[in-house]
This record gives structure tokens, sequence and C-alpha cells, in this order.
């Protein structure tokens, strides 16, 4: 667990870009968010950095051949006459034409570039509205082919359908937002898909590494999930089919196992009367409540990431906290419900002064979500671990506002409302992004996760 499974460069890559579609928010390498000062490159004066190291490490490793090659400003231009959704398209298909183009290239970009060859590209697949709108991007590209500086034999559509089922997202290293788009054919050939993977990948440096989630036996497959396994089972069939071309008969599907139990509780409707999660607030004025199975999940999730075991033992003691639930209080609709409430609450806590009440309903509702993730991602996953992170947090400041105002009811801590929770919340993050991330990193302007852990797991209150 924890272990570099591969660690290879993309074919190509580019980062997620801000509102303004011709302005770079992020660092051309690393993905890193831009400081107001930022470096970038002497001979095309386009790519753009967050550090100098950065912009050195870049052009020793790919930007040398890949400069001057192509005009990023006919590319922006290009951009502009589509619909933002397909300006990332656009962006994939014009960076691969123009790697697949050079002549001389380092050994790791030719292993790329062969297995790039081997991919399938379903074009026949496809269904009719996927290809009208390829077709309308590779219009696009043609138009500007020669702006942009690409040679006239490339078959854009091709490229499109190619990449469209092949390509990967990209994290921030030391949170959950999107940073940006990879294509990496090795990856793609290598690994195939789990609706509960053993493996995940997190981009740093420029490199795409694949780790270990879980202890892998020899002759085990090997495995990444190609998109999110919280969907219920229908809806991550139908995607499967329709995007990757193949029918999901991974355990968390097809088997009998207690994940795979609790898969099929999570993917039930709530019926005709669509009944609301029982303990969901309809205002924050009511005292906050918990359901006894949250905190039990929450438990089982610390108790695992902080003194190892099973996870046999893990998934069947999910199993036994929520196999008894109603559809209304344990479902994708119920967890949707929850989502939406913890979000409710965190935008009114940073736009105005809010009642202890509302903090301590942020709470809830993060414990909740978390219990969700507990139940369906693989325990390291670093999903997993952000949502700990933020609940502590979360949890720590609501105990720190409600004890200067002196408005700390005994209940909370019933709710799981307490410092030994914010603790023991922290360091179940650190253990699990440790594995699955780089909790040492930071971005611009933030703490890294290491350090958020160690001023959680340091504070006391003084009497």
């Amino acid at each position: 667990r924890g272990d570099t499974i591969l660690s290879i460069r993309p074919l190509y890559e580019f980062p997620a870009r801000g509102n303004k579609e011709s302005t770079e928010s992020r660092c051309a390498h690393c993905f890193a968010r831009l400081p107001k000062r930022r470096p970038r490159c002497s001979q095309c004066r386009q790519t753009q950095y967050c550090s100098i190291n950065c912009q050195t490490t870049h052009w020793t490793s790919r930007h040398y051949f890949e400069c001057m090659k192509m005009d990023e400003r006919a590319v922006d231009a290009a951009c502009m006459e589509l619909k933002p959704e397909f300006r990332p398209s656009l962006r994939m298909c014009v960076g691969v034409m123009r790697t697949m183009s050079f002549q001389t290239v380092p050994a790791w970009l030719r292993v790329q570039r062969e297995a790039w060859h081997m991919l399938v590209t379903h074009r026949d697949k496809h269904p009719q509205f996927v290809l009208t709108q390829y077709e309308e991007i590779a219009r696009v590209i043609n138009t500007h082919r020669s702006d942009i500086g690409l040679d006239s034999t490339s078959d854009a559509i091709d490229v499109l359908c190619r990449s469209g089922c092949n390509n990967f997202a990209a994290y921030e290293p030391n949170g959950p937002r999107m940073s940006g788009y990879l294509c990496s054919p090795l990856v793609s050939l290598l690994l195939n898909h789990s609706c509960l993977p053993n493996a995940a990948f997190v981009y740093m440096g420029g490199m795409q590494i694949v780790r270990a989630l879980d202890d892998i036996q020899i002759g085990d497959e090997i495995t990444l999930a190609y998109m999110d396994g919280l969907q219920p089972r229908d809806v991550r069939q139908k995607q499967l089919s329709a995007v990757y071309f193949f029918d999901c008969t991974c355990d968390k599907c097809c088997g009998e196992s207690a994940r795979a139990q609790v898969d099929v509780l999570m993917s039930r409707a709530l019926g005709v009367d669509g009944q609301m999660p029982e303990y969901l607030p309809t205002d924050y004025v009511q005292p906050p409540a918990i359901e006894p199975w949250v905190l039990r999940v929450i438990d089982i999730l610390l108790a695992h990431c902080q003194d190892g075991g099973t996870r046999y033992g893990f998934d069947q003691g999910l199993l036994d906290c929520v196999g008894s639930l109603p559809p209304r209080n344990f479902s994708f609709a119920a967890y949707t419900h929850w989502l939406e409430c913890q979000d409710d609450c965190l935008e009114r806590i940073s736009s105005e002064c809010v009642s202890s009440n509302v903090r301590a309903w942020a709470c809830v509702s993060a414990m909740y979500v978390l219990a969700f993730y507990a139940c369906v991602y693989p325990p390291y996953l670093s999903l997993v671990g952000f949502q700990c992170l933020e609940t502590s947090k979360l949890v720590w400041n609501t105990l720190v506002a409600s004890e200067m105002s002196n408005e700390m009811p005994n209940e909370w801590v019933e709710l799981g409302l307490s410092l030994d929770r914010v603790k023991r919340l922290a360091r179940c993050a650190q253990n699990i992004l440790r594995v699955s991330a780089e909790p040492s990193v930071s971005a611009e302007g933030d703490l890294s996760v290491e350090s958020q852990v160690a001023l959680l797991a340091g504070q006391s209150f003084v009497n």
C-alpha cells in the first residue's frame, strides 16, 4: 500500500484554464495555481510557470522539443469558436497531433507514442451526436491548421475518438480540485477499470504516478477507476458502456462481497414517495442530530486507517452498519441531499455571521458525506482523506466559535463534535493522504496537509 507502481510523463498534458479561456491560471509543468509574478518561457513567451524550478524542469524534460512548434495564441483563437465544454477536447487533439509529428524525441515519449497506436478508436461505436461534436471540433482545427502549425495529414476525428475514451483528469496533490488533463496511452493500455480500484494516480511535477491503494498480491490485476464509483450502479454501467464501450464486470458490480451488497443499497431508488433523509434539516433552527450509523462508519474508518486490519473486516463492518437502513437514509439520493446541505452550510458560514446551530449542522452534514465516502470508495483514496481533513477543520472551528461565545451545548459530544474527534480525523487524513496523495506539498497561499494535521493534532482548550 502506498508503493509507486508506475511513473511516466504523459504523451500530452495541459493545465485547466480559469474563467477566461485565453488566460492560463495554472503552471504548465506542475499544474499549480500561478502566482501574480510568474516566469514564462523566454523563447515562445507563451508558456507560464509557478516558479523558476518548474520552468527549468519543464524545459529539460519536454518543452525543449515543443517550444516554438505551435502558436498557443492560435489555439486560443480556435477555442473561442467552440462552446467552453468542447475546448479541452480541441486542446488535447491539437496537442496530441503536434506531439505525434515530432521527429527526435526522448525514450519515454517513444514508448507513449507506440502505446498510442495500440489504442482502439471505437469510431464505429461512438453515438452520432458525439461524432457530430467531433466533426465540429475537427472543422475548427482544420480552419486554423496553418496558423496553429499542424501538418495536413493528421485525422482530427480519429485523434478525438481515440483520446476521448483514454484521457485522464488530474487533480491537485493537496486538494480535490481538478488541475489539468492528461493523455497517457501506456497507463490506458496497462490498467483496466474497476469501480472499487486497488490503485490511483497523482500528477506531480509533470509525472503521472500510479500508486497502490491496498496491498496487492502477485497475480492480482491492478485497476484504476475510470469514473466516479459513488454513482449508482446503473448510471456507472451506462456511462462506461457509452464512453468506454465495455460492460463492467468488477466485483462491486457483479460480485457478492460485502462491498457489492453495500453498492446495491446505495443504488436503490427512493420510491414514489421520494422521502427525504430522516434527519435532514428543513431549516437550521432545529437542534442538530445525527444517526448512529454515521458515527459507527466513521469510527470503523478511523480504526482501519490507524490500526490497520483486513479489507474483509473493514468491508463487513460497513455492511453491518448500513445493511438494515431504508433507502431514504442510505442511498445515492440520500447522499446528494446531505452533500447539498454541507455545501449550503459552508456557503452560509463563508458569507455571513452565523449561529452555532448552522456551524453544527455543517459538521453533521460533513460527517454524513464522509460516511458515504467510506462506504463506496477504497479507504485510502485521496478524496476520503480530504473529506476527513475538511471535517476535522469544520469541527475544530465550530468548537472554537462556540467556546468563544459560550454556546457549546453538552449534546454536541453525542454528535461527535469533540476535540478528540478533531485529532483522530486529522491523523486519519494524514495516513490516507500519505498513501494516495502528496501531503507535504503546499499550493500557493495554502498550508500543506502535513502542516494542517500538525496544527489540528496539537490543539487544546485552556480552561
